[in-house]
């Protein structure tokens, strides 16, 4: 069904913002208008980064748990409320994105061990259905996308992708991040957005002449 909620193109100055206090303050009915602004943009960010339909639905769904669950946690300037609130959400979609990208490789680093040793029924595997070359093919997918993502990671300063390994990869919390280096936790929380904001411009724009193009 085809919500009458307008996205965020055309809502409004601040309108999105207001949604968003209204949704951080539990007020009846401020989701559904504010899940219908902002789906289309997270939708469009997820399938740069993860390129199968079903898969993003699924992703799209918990992008906006996720921001249910840290609502409470959401700040933004006054300056920038609106774009506040979208790259709030923009930012989640990019870490389940990552998430779910490393999970599948580290699934199938595991299952290809396991099938190499000719041993798939030990988990539970059905034999393989797909062709030798559609299995090398998928796996050389999953590769490329933990390569690029491995890029991506190491054309970001120092502070910011230090942040990324402990947070991300390590799975520390910021307050945990904060303590191994030594720094105040509001400062890894600038470090993390900034680092998450760059990885989305790297991950979500097309090849240039060797080099990834910036997002419009």
């Amino acid at each position: 069904m085809t919500s009458h909620c307008a996205t965020t193109a055309n809502l409004p100055e601040g309108r999105l913002h207001a949604l968003m206090a209204r949704y951080v303050a539990d007020k009846p009915g401020a989701f559904e208008p504010l899940h219908a602004a902002l789906a289309p943009r997270v939708r469009a960010r997820l399938g740069r980064l993860v390129h199968d339909a079903a898969t993003v639905e699924d992703l799209l769904q918990l992008t906006f748990m996720r921001g249910h669950l840290a609502r409470d946690r959401f700040e933004s300037l006054p300056s920038a409320a609106d774009r506040a609130v979208e790259g709030w959400y923009l930012s989640i979609a990019r870490n389940v994105a990552l998430d779910h990208l490393r999970e599948s490789y580290r699934r199938q680093r595991r299952h290809t061990t396991v099938f190499a040793r000719g041993d798939g029924a030990s988990i539970g595997a059905p034999e393989p259905t797909q062709t030798p070359e559609e299995i090398e093919l998928a796996k050389e997918q999953t590769r490329e996308a933990a390569r690029k993502l491995e890029r991506a990671l190491e054309r970001l300063p120092a502070t910011q992708r230090e942040v990324v390994t402990l947070h991300k990869l390590e799975g520390l919390s910021m307050a945990e991040v904060a303590d191994r280096l030594d720094v105040k936790q509001g400062a890894v929380r600038v470090r993390a957005h900034r680092a998450y904001k760059a990885l989305a411009a790297i991950l979500g724009a097309p090849m240039n002449g060797g080099m990834m193009a910036q997002p419009a």
